[in-house]
């Protein structure tokens, strides 16, 4: 049987993306997304309070752009990709792991803003992209 790693988010952005660049000029953003589902009260009259998950996000290249020009804290934002595990040494030499989305979509789900705002400072409601670098218009 085949097996499928994929990962499907809608949160809101914890933070402005951080970017950076690789060696090579491609530009790479990282996030953290939070989900939270919702609390509720059982039959026995207990409360079950809502449950916050922060998840880490990875965009590349034309993706990375479009979190730099468009994504803010408190965006809501609609992600998917791939479950990525890598290790790290920390500053005291502790191996330490971090599971990351790496993004091979992106949709902006923010709802549109007033008006009278200037064109440069709305931002792009609904519109999905995608992790292909290519420019080719099919």
């Amino acid at each position: 049987m085949a097996s499928l790693n994929q990962a499907t988010l809608i949160g809101y952005v914890g933070d402005a993306p951080k970017i950076n660049q690789t060696r090579t000029g491609r530009k790479v953003a990282s996030l953290s997304v939070a989900t939270t589902e919702k609390g509720f009260t059982k039959q026995d009259g207990s409360v079950v309070a809502d449950r916050t998950e922060w998840h880490n996000v990875i965009l590349w290249g034309k993706l990375a752009e479009i979190a730099e020009k468009y994504i803010r804290k408190g965006s809501m934002i609609f992600v998917q990709g791939k479950m990525r595990t890598r290790a790290y040494d920390d500053a005291q030499g502790v191996k330490k792991y971090i599971t990351e989305i790496e993004c091979d979509s992106l949709q902006l789900l923010d709802r549109k803003t007033d008006t009278s705002a200037t064109p440069q400072s709305q931002t792009p409601q609904s519109q999905t992209y995608t992790g292909g670098d290519d420019d080719l218009p099919f």
